[in-house]
């Protein structure tokens, strides 16, 4: 990790927490070689859903977090219409935009192409109206700051982001990939500021938006390392899902006793599905930063923040 300029006035101690954050490059577009706690955004509100059950909402249309860490962009394709209420796999899904190619977990039987860049399901119209039948989406690991605004050590929760709220440029209502990177051209890491995200009031569907509030503390920085490094928050991000094999039902009267073996059996499936209609997209383009740096003079966090203010 390069040396972190921007921070100089800071203390020794803080600059050592800091060059052990590791740089987010999922969340600025880079490619990199749940049964938990989440939140759900369903009907443009915050929902707290622990083990698949919704436990509570909470009543601002803003929260403060710290975004601990990001999975790759993915893809999802779901057969049939969304049902509010009801979960099921996908059909098909890429865990990592960057490979165009359906995960290693998908069944033969159920890819949709080769490569998602030549996918069907991946034209404008395949899906409902003028979107497509295959969705980006990108899951964060994030902590949630209490009534104070301060980071203090408690759980960490599962956001899968629709692709609305993923890509878009405006700097008063960023997607999460133009935030990060605002944030990566300032030698900032995202694990190490504490963010707003905002629902969208003018958009029809739900949709995020991302903006920098302030650095976190020493202390709320060591939080912020430790939920980073512990490998339940690498799992908050990850795709598993295990679909059910395609088989020829066994006769209920000759083997009762093994179709019951063979229900409990079936492998539990992580939500991962879209949770609403959202908007289209443009197709993004994403690829890896080659731009240097900008040197410590440029760079003024200050003026950054600043930027974001209503």
């Amino acid at each position: 990790m390069s040396e972190l300029t921007l921070f100089d006035n800071m203390p020794e101690e803080y600059k050592k927490l800091l060059a052990q954050l590791k740089p987010d490059t999922n969340a600025t577009g880079h490619s990199q070689s749940g049964g938990g706690n989440r939140l759900s955004i369903r009907g443009g509100v915050f929902r707290k859903v622990v083990n698949g059950q919704e436990v509570g909402e909470l009543e601002q249309r803003s929260i403060k977090t710290v975004l601990v860490k990001t999975a790759p962009i993915s893809r999802m394709y779901f057969a049939g219409q969304y049902v509010a209420g009801q979960t099921s796999p996908p059909k098909c899904w890429s865990a990592d935009t960057s490979s165009g190619r359906p995960a290693r977990d998908v069944l033969a039987s159920n890819r949709q192409s080769e490569t998602c860049f030549d996918c069907k399901q991946n034209i404008k119209g395949s899906g409902a109206g003028e979107g497509r039948a295959c969705r980006y989406s990108q899951r964060v690991a994030l902590l949630l700051a209490d009534a104070g605004g301060n980071i203090k050590s408690g759980q960490t929760y599962q956001l899968s982001l629709p692709a609305t709220s993923v890509f878009g440029d405006s700097k008063q209502k960023m997607g999460l990939q133009t935030y990060a990177r605002q944030l990566d051209g300032q030698a900032a890491p995202l694990a190490a500021v504490l963010t707003e995200i905002r629902f969208d009031t003018e958009s029809s569907t739900p949709k995020l938006c991302f903006k920098p509030l302030r650095m976190l503390t020493q202390e709320e920085l060591e939080i912020a390392l430790e939920k980073q490094q512990d490998a339940e928050t690498e799992k908050l991000i990850a795709i598993s899902v295990k679909p059910k094999e395609d088989s020829t039902p066994v006769a209920a009267p000759q083997l009762p006793e093994l179709k019951d073996k063979v229900k409990s059996a079936t492998p539990k499936v992580v939500e991962a599905a879209v949770e609403e209609e959202e908007e289209e997209v443009e197709e993004p383009t994403i690829k890896v930063s080659k731009k240097k740096p900008e040197s410590p003079a440029d760079i003024d966090l200050v003026s950054l923040l600043d930027e974001f203010d209503d």
